[in-house]
């Protein structure tokens, strides 16, 4: 660098300094002429904007103060709507009541003023009957005194609804049906649902057909709760329509021969509020055993009388998972096979048992007795008929206990089916028959060889 460079650039610095300081010296000692019309106008932007402030915030608050008085008022417009459509409903509900008991009262003295009628005829008639010495046939009375026209004066269709039903409740399924057929009111009368809480087909098994009995269970399944039977050889496909009924709560199929494992799933399935369940004298086995605690979780009464198809192991699916724990009835009679450690399960678990029948159990011991007096504490009737392993001492021990108890050491009777074993009787004189029969043959061939 030369000396010439470095003195230009020390005047360039010097001067530039000097500039800087004395424009900052004269900001500081002279004051501006306009510092006062500076801060008027600085004063009035700053009153602007606080009144601007203050504008929004109480807009704000009157904008919220509207919003929530409409809403105020829309729900009190909603109540008084209410309370009009409320009173609204109220004076037409009183006009239909005034007016069906005025129709009502008219509809008695209606019927008040017939019967009044027919009694004065009656007495007319046998006045004149009286008078003249004459006998009267029933059907000549009938036909003269409340026949007009071929029709009978008084139609049981202005009877109440109370009465109408009480009087067919007494009637048979096929008596329902014959009256159905009389005309078109009786045909009403017969539709009421009420009439087709309790279906019994056991009285018309001989006669009523499979698809029948399916059309009446499509018809009337929102209705049916109770469902008999009894003896009916019905096919796979009709028993399969039971379930249709999601609201039964009874099933009788006791003494159905054709009744299987696979008819009794779709019933299980489709039918959980079964509280009645009698299963007794058909072919059940093991797989429906495990059907029931599967579906049925309130069932209360369960016939299995005369049930030899299932096992000890079928008795103790019973307690599985949820399982019938709700049971109050049981019937076992006749069920040869059960032994003490399907009774020692089912005591363990079915706390709620009053009433249990073992009658014919063979094979029981005084160790189910044991059990029972453990496990179900609130068992009231125990039966235990021909049950000839049960000692007379634990039955003593036990009748302490329950209310009412049936006890008896002796031999089945012959009308059971089977001997002290266990052993069927049909079988024995099916084996007996045929070895009189084979003794009867080689008895003539015997004949025969001497002759020849």
């Amino acid at each position: 660098m030369t000396p010439e460079l470095m003195i230009r650039a020390c005047t360039f610095y010097t001067g530039r300094l000097l500039k800087t300081h004395f424009h900052t010296w004269r900001e500081i000692a002279i004051p501006p002429t306009n510092e006062d019309e500076l801060l008027a106008e600085k004063m009035e932007a700053a009153i602007v904007y606080a009144n601007f402030r203050l504008k929004k915030h109480v807009l704000h608050h009157w904008h919220s103060y509207v919003k929530n008085r409409k809403e105020q008022l829309r729900d009190a417009l909603l109540r008084i709507q209410k309370m009009f459509h409320c009173y609204k409903m109220i004076v037409t509900l009183n006009k239909w009541r005034d007016r069906a008991r005025h129709k009502f009262k008219k509809r008695e003295d209606e019927l008040m003023l017939k019967h009044e009628l027919q009694l004065q005829k009656f007495s007319k008639l046998k006045f004149k009957t009286s008078s003249k010495e004459e006998y009267f046939f029933p059907e000549q009375f009938v036909s003269e005194g409340f026949l007009v026209g071929g029709t009978p004066e008084f139609d049981i269709s202005q009877l109440p609804k109370r009465a109408i039903l009480q009087i067919f409740s007494y009637l048979s399924l096929r008596d329902l049906v014959i009256c159905g057929q009389v005309n078109r009111s009786w045909l009403l009368m017969t539709q009421m649902g009420s009439l087709w809480n309790g279906i019994d087909f056991s009285a018309v098994k001989n006669i009523i057909t499979d698809k029948y009995i399916v059309s009446i269970l499509q018809r009337w399944r929102l209705n049916v709760l109770r469902l008999n039977f009894r003896g009916c050889v019905l096919r796979l496909k009709t028993l399969r329509s039971v379930s249709f009924c999601k609201n039964l709560q009874e099933l009788n199929v006791s003494d159905c021969p054709t009744l299987t494992d696979e008819s009794m799933r779709y019933i299980s399935e489709s039918c959980p509020g079964v509280l009645y369940l009698n299963l007794s004298n058909t072919i059940i086995t093991n797989r429906t055993m495990r059907l029931l605690p599967r579906y049925f979780y309130n069932l209360q009464n369960l016939s299995l009388a005369y049930c030899r198809k299932f096992t000890d192991k079928g008795l103790q699916y019973l307690n599985l998972g949820n399982g019938c724990h709700k049971l109050i009835y049981l019937d076992l009679s006749g069920c040869t096979q059960i032994t003490d450690s399907a009774m020692e399960m089912l005591s363990a678990k079915c706390h709620y048992l009053h009433i249990l029948d073992v009658s014919g159990c063979i094979l029981l011991t005084d160790q189910m007795l044991e059990n029972l007096e453990m496990g179900c504490r609130q068992l009231r009737i125990l039966k235990m008929q021909y049950c000839r392993l049960i000692s007379k001492e634990a039955a003593i021990r036990m009748s302490s206990i329950v209310q009412h108890q049936e006890y008896s050491a002796s031999n089945p009777p012959l009308w059971f089916g089977y001997d002290s074993e266990g052993k069927s009787l049909r079988e024995k004189q099916n084996t007996s028959l045929k070895n009189s029969e084979l003794t009867a043959k080689e008895s003539t061939y015997n004949n025969e060889e001497e002759a020849v």
